[in-house]
């Protein structure tokens, strides 16, 4: 009788594992195969590190691309969120938006292709106390999935000056009332 049960429940689990082997493979080929074409948005999140806290900022910023006019719609803020009010007064937050486009879709294009073609490895592990600030980026998929990399610890790779330079160039024109 036990032998009877065993035989039955043994086809079970094999048929399990098939299918939780076919679904991960499944799952690594559909990402494996995402282009910056399937990129909704992308999102920043850096912060200055280890700093006293008037001065400590949190930038955050959202691109969301737009592939007919080849332009990037851009929300941008800026916040001391430890900061006393005297320190606020002569640092203000900042929150903007905008769109930008040639150069900079172009560049943004460049970034979510570097990002996704796996050159560029997550940092190992964050650690605050290195003083090292936070610098992650999230890229979002039409497919409703989104992924999460921390470059925090590869901050001086040259690998990274593209995506670093993006970020900073499109801070330093929406940090003012420019556009």
């Amino acid at each position: 009788m036990l032998v009877e049960l065993f035989i039955p429940m043994k086809k079970v689990i094999y048929s399990f594992i098939l299918v939780g082997i076919f679904s991960l493979i499944y799952t690594g080929c559909s990402l494996f195969n995402l282009k910056a074409s399937d990129v909704v948005s992308a999102e920043f999140y850096v912060d200055d590190g280890n700093i006293p806290d008037d001065y400590f900022s949190v930038s955050t910023f959202k691109l969301t691309p737009s592939l007919t006019d080849r332009t990037i719609s851009l929300d941008y803020a800026r916040l001391y969120p430890k900061a006393s009010e005297s320190v606020k007064l002569e640092n203000p937050e900042v929150k903007n938006n905008g769109i930008v486009g040639g150069e900079f879709f172009d560049r943004f294009d460049e970034m979510t292709d570097l990002v996704l073609d796996g050159k560029l490895k997550n940092s190992v592990e964050y650690d605050p106390a290195t003083g090292v600030g936070k610098f992650e980026l999230t890229l979002n998929f039409k497919n409703g999935k989104s992924q999460k990399y921390d470059y925090s610890m590869i901050q001086n790779d040259v690998e990274f000056d593209s995506i670093k330079s993006l970020f900073t160039d499109l801070t330093n024109l929406f940090s003012q009332d420019v556009y």
